[in-house]
């Protein structure tokens, strides 16, 4: 049986790769390994633990959740083919001056962000949206003692407190915070376009640095704006654009929100909690009359793995626009799209009002899913491009 080496760590959505891998007739040899690692010693280490795994055995492929750049040296050195698929973003790493390795393939969830790439001369990406496990879901059926049903429900984290390294930024005053306000509350009202990177001036990003100065990786293209673009005004639009979403919706609905997230500064939102993954968030998605989708604003223009999810389980999904929807679904038939808070609320009233047309388009989404969406499906795609 052909052998895929898998290094692993504590992804979501992993579990369902494996199964794809092995209906294709793949057998899979995980290990564990660390998603990051800072230190250059262990790095080595790690890499050459990688190499003697690849020797060890006959593989066809190396396969990632994520890119690992320690994984593509150690694959270059032995010249087999690296897969990874990207799910979450920002991802710093495909930035890493190795993403130009011939032996990669890399799959990336946003269209937009693998069209950059490509105008950067990397030939080394392709675009592959993310998949749900259908059949996974179908085993999974709501009890009785499970408190999982609500109207609305969002399952996300509320990015209220920033990444320690940004904290700094959060004391600026004057002129600069005049201009990250302003940016920030523009971005609040355009969907489907980013727009933080492009107006961070060189003497904003001069301001910045004095406050905190963001560490620059070695022998990588990323450039400093999209560092505070991404990793803090993006989550600082998306906090802002979240808790107000969940703190409006609380007042006019029954909605639980499934959070490890502090909101005690909002009596009325009925935090519930982080729920696993595997076993209680299909719950949640299948005993809510709305699952609601508020995209984390780094990004671009994917279709995030929540929204795949919540259709993958028979739920109904009211979602923020993002462009890579009308690739594969029709809006107002296979999900719902909002196009600002205030239509948020609208159209959360009508389709709490409206059972029948809410269940139908659940429905629509779900068979689009499992028609066209599921693990197996992506993974076939993966190994058409891999296997040439």
């Amino acid at each position: 049986m052909r052998k895929v080496l898998f290094p692993e760590w504590d992804s979501l959505g992993q579990k369902f790769i494996v199964r794809a891998l092995q209906q294709e007739g793949l057998e899979v040899v995980s290990f564990s390994v660390p998603q990051a690692e800072p230190d250059t010693e262990k790095r080595e280490r790690l890499a050459e633990t990688i190499v003697e795994k690849i020797h060890s055995d006959s593989y066809e492929f190396v396969f990632t959740v994520n890119y690992l750049p320690v994984v593509a040296i150690a694959c270059k050195a032995c010249r087999m083919k690296y897969v990874s698929w990207v799910y979450d973003s920002p991802c710093v790493e495909v930035y890493s001056e190795t993403v130009h390795f011939d032996t990669n393939y890399i799959f990336i969830f946003d269209k937009q962000t693998c069209f950059d790439l490509m105008q950067k001369g990397i030939q080394t990406v392709y675009y592959l949206p993310m998949a749900a496990d259908v059949d996974y879901y179908n085993e999974i059926t709501l009890t009785a003692e499970a408190p999982y049903q609500s109207d609305i429900s969002f399952v996300g984290s509320l990015y209220t407190q920033p990444k320690p390294v940004f904290a700094p930024l959060e004391t600026a005053e004057g002129y600069l915070k005049g201009y990250l306000d302003g940016l920030v509350k523009a971005q609040l009202g355009i969907y489907g376009c980013n727009f933080l990177e492009q107006v961070l001036t060189p003497g904003i990003i001069l301001q910045m640095q004095k406050l905190c100065m963001v560490p620059q990786r070695v022998n990588s293209s990323e450039t400093t704006a999209w560092l505070y673009a991404n990793y803090y005004l993006a989550r600082k639009v998306t906090a802002i654009e979240r808790t107000g979403i969940i703190r409006n919706l609380s007042e006019r609905f029954d909605l639980k929100l499934y959070s490890d997230e502090a909101t005690g500064q909002f009596p009325e939102v009925k935090n519930q909690g982080m729920v696993d993954y595997y076993r209680q968030a299909p719950q949640v998605f299948k005993g809510s009359k709305i699952n609601l989708n508020i995209t984390l604003r780094s990004i671009q223009s994917g279709i995030p793995l929540r929204a795949f999810d919540i259709m993958g389980c028979g739920g109904f999904l009211l979602s923020n626009y993002q462009a890579d929807f009308l690739d594969y679904f029709q809006p107002g038939e296979d999900f719902v799209c909002y196009e600002s808070q205030e239509d948020l609320m609208t159209k959360a009233a009508y389709y709490l009002e409206h059972e029948e047309e809410r269940q139908q388009i659940a429905g629509n989404g779900y068979a689009k899913i499992k028609q066209y969406h599921t693990y197996r499906h992506r993974v076939a795609e993966m190994l058409n491009i891999i296997m040439v």
